[in-house]
């Protein structure tokens, strides 16, 4: 959902979110373009096309270095095509990359998060460096695999599952175990549409008093 303060200044909206089941395997990605950036919405948009377009490609075993690399390379390219500098387009990327055994490896560069409901409640985490630094960690400025966090989980049964938030969400939640697990539900009991109305709903009405940011929602479930 665009945020109020883009729609004042009518301006895109900076988040995507894309995903993709073939086979057995699937991906999920949520990606926030910088607000300073003049292409952020391109970078967001283009770094959810990278990761779709490259794990369905990829042996579901491959380490996480490499996946990130070849995403981020991936993005260089479609920015390349569009004669787009990269620190332009800057945005986060969080994604979500699983197969039909119920094993998935999350992703996460920059701000955001990803929470999961599994046999115990977590989330991806950002080392705690940097959480204090003013470095930006996004495609476009980060060089290194450290400015990734990693996490491999394990769906199991249908209770469990997976949401990926943009910050305009995620710094705003009080409860996020509870926030997580009452989506999880939802999206378990009602049909995609509804789901979809529901969040537009909810979005929409952010009780967060004087909230601007763009706001948007990955939604992964078990169904075993």
């Amino acid at each position: 959902m665009i945020g109020p303060r883009n729609l004042r200044e009518k301006k895109s909206n900076q988040d995507a979110v894309m995903h993709r089941f073939w086979k057995k395997n699937w991906c999920i990605a949520v990606c926030d373009g910088l607000g300073s950036k003049p292409f952020s919405h391109v970078g967001s948009t283009l770094a959810c096309q990278s990761v779709c377009n490259v794990l369905k490609h990829l042996d579901f075993c491959l380490a996480e270095k490499e996946v990130a690399k070849k995403i981020y390379l991936h993005w260089l390219e479609l920015l390349k095509e569009k004669n787009i500098l990269p620190t332009d387009a800057a945005t986060t990327c969080l994604f979500a990359w699983g197969n039909g055994d119920g094993e998935v490896r999350l992703f996460q560069l920059g701000d955001g998060a990803i929470y999961y409901q599994t046999e115990c409640f977590g989330q991806v985490s950002l080392k705690s460096d940097d959480l204090f630094s003013n470095q930006t960690n996004a495609l476009g400025y980060s060089k290194k695999w450290d400015d990734w966090a990693y996490k491999k989980i394990h769906l199991t049964n249908k209770n469990h599952g997976i949401v990926l938030l943009t910050d305009g969400i995620s710094d705003d939640l009080v409860n996020e175990q509870l926030f997580t697990s009452m989506l999880i539900q939802k999206a378990k009991l009602q049909s995609v549409r509804q789901l979809r109305k529901y969040l537009k709903n909810e979005l929409n009405h952010w009780p967060t008093p004087q909230h601007s940011d763009d706001k948007s929602i990955g939604i992964i479930f078990w169904k075993k």
